[in-house]
């Protein structure tokens, strides 16, 4: 089985895959809130009290930019050593996958899984979530993804691992990154060697414990999450992407996500904070409002 290329551009690809996430939002929604349950004053109201916790979920991701800054000369040999480890500990195995899977529509449904229902749960969790007004598991969930992005940062700057499809050895073929389109998309922002642990699996499953763990008013959406956890678990491992250990250190950082973001002391601990901001925020903004002229 081999990649193949896509009929259409690589713009209009991404146009199509950006119209495509905010329609599956905009649906989204209206199944699992009801476009009588959207309430603009309220999500506004959510916006405005949880702002800095939004700032920290998108600019932890920005954390592991951080990785291409401090490559040294010696990376190339650490990873060459690191992956030798990995494919050592049962990283041939996941070669089945692939030998007894080889059919083009499972890799396609694989990708698909992998790249759009990935990041659709990631950006429509917290949405999900300020539309609902629901501030304490917006602050549980922000400080449960900040977590992953502090523990994940240090692995991929100090322990780079070769994804499966690149390690000769592995024998896996990259069917992700040779699909012509969505291969492209995920090299522009991936470098290929920052595997362990799996961020697509500890993300995942930390939104997954946390929204299980916010009550019924979430129960639709996280049965959904439930089930993308698991297809995004073996499309990580069939498209060769990850080792299986990479996976199982993304299950264990997940647990550790939940077990440190459900903490009452470090909630409020980090609440307080977040709230002496927002102060300091507010207060500024009112004094340089006081001090603009009158039009």
């Amino acid at each position: 089985m081999r990649g193949r290329n896509t009929p259409i551009s690589y713009t209009a690809f991404i146009a199509l895959y950006v119209a495509s996430a905010v329609a599956g939002i905009a649906a989204a929604l209206a199944v699992i809130v009801g476009w009588r349950g959207v309430s603009m004053s309220r999500f506004t109201a959510s916006v405005r009290y949880n702002l800095l916790y939004i700032l920290i979920l998108g600019g932890a991701p920005l954390l592991l930019l951080l990785e291409h800054a401090f490559v040294s000369p010696s990376t190339d040999s650490k990873e060459i050593i690191y992956t030798n480890w990995l494919f050592s500990a049962g990283g041939g195995a996941i070669r089945i996958l692939q030998d007894r899977l080889d059919y083009q529509v499972v890799a396609d449904f694989s990708i698909l899984v992998y790249v759009w229902v990935y990041t659709f749960i990631l950006y429509f969790t917290p949405i999900l979530i300020l539309v609902l007004d629901d501030r304490a598991t917006f602050r549980r969930y922000s400080i449960a993804m900040l977590f992953n992005y502090v523990v994940l940062l240090p692995f991929y700057l100090f322990f780079p691992v070769t994804v499966t499809g690149f390690y000769a050895e592995s024998g896996m073929t990259p069917l992700l990154y040779i699909d012509t389109n969505w291969g492209r998309m995920v090299t522009s922002v991936d470098p290929l060697n920052n595997d362990f642990p799996s961020a697509h699996v500890s993300l995942i499953v930390t939104a997954l414990f946390v929204l299980v763990s916010a009550g019924t008013d979430y129960r639709r959406y996280y049965y959904f999450v439930a089930c993308s956890a698991i297809g995004i678990t073996f499309s990580v491992l069939y498209l060769g992407v990850h080792w299986l250990a990479d996976v199982f250190a993304g299950f264990v950082l997940a647990i550790g996500a939940y077990v440190v973001s459900g903490n009452g002391r470090v909630q409020m601990t980090f609440d307080r904070y977040v709230r002496r901001l927002s102060d300091r925020f507010a207060s500024a903004k009112a004094s340089k409002d006081e001090r603009s002229p009158e039009t």
